[in-house]
């Protein structure tokens, strides 16, 4: 029998109620069509997001990584409804690893991706990786989580890639949280770009910093390159 999946809110499933340890509380299991479900939703939110995202500047960012390194695998954290690791699948042809919470209750067979809910299973599996990359991830998560994060991944990553909201911009930071709460009804917490330099560059990474702001939004992007 075909099933499909009951879709809670993909905030509360992906960001609020997050533990990438695979705790969080997940969608009910239903009768009837998954895959075209995923599919409507997946092409939902990446319309919304080409329009709020510097999606060009992004992608040109990474490139220039890219080029400059070798690329073998990419950890995808919080990778949702795969916008960026299918770009990558594109650009590198390389193993991809995406991980969220929102995969537990979903068979996905995607070329040169493997999905986990469970983060730390991931980490298991590839002890290194090649690039990590967290799009928009880090404000949703408390900062004890983010720490730990951070914590998880500085030793096992020859290049970490972050693209987030920059809350010393005050403004480009309130109406980023006013979209999350009203709209998505998600947590937001600030992400302080300095505080992340310092915790790379402490780890020994070369650490570049891009400003990146569309419409009001106060987009930023970290670097960190192991020395």
């Amino acid at each position: 029998m075909k099933q499909k999946i009951k879709y809670q809110d993909e905030a509360n499933t992906c960001s609020e109620n997050k533990n990438f340890a695979g705790k969080a509380q997940m969608p009910e299991v239903l009768h009837g069509s998954l895959t075209n479900k995923f599919s409507d939703h997946s092409s939902l939110r990446k319309f919304f997001r080409s329009i709020v995202l510097p999606v060009k500047k992004i992608k040109k960012i990474c490139r220039d990584v890219f080029l400059s390194n070798e690329i073998t695998t990419v950890l995808d954290f919080g990778a949702g409804t795969f916008f960026w690791t299918d770009w990558f699948v594109q650009e590198l042809g390389c193993q991809i690893y995406a991980v969220d919470v929102y995969y537990k209750n979903l068979m996905i067979e995607k070329q040169n991706v493997k999905c986990y809910s469970d983060f730390d299973k991931c980490l298991n599996d590839c002890h290194d990786f090649s690039v990590v990359f967290a799009c928009d991830v880090l404000h949703h998560l408390p900062v004890m989580e983010c720490d730990e994060f951070i914590e998880k991944i500085i030793t096992k990553a020859k290049i970490i890639i972050i693209k987030d909201i920059d809350a010393n911009h005050v403004f480009g930071n309130f109406m980023n949280k006013m979209h999350d709460r009203i709209i998505n009804k998600e947590k937001v917490y600030n992400v302080y770009p300095n505080k992340i330099k310092k915790i790379f560059e402490l780890y020994g990474y070369k650490t570049y910093y891009y400003y990146i702001p569309k419409l009001w939004y106060s987009h930023f992007m970290i670097i960190g390159k192991k020395n």
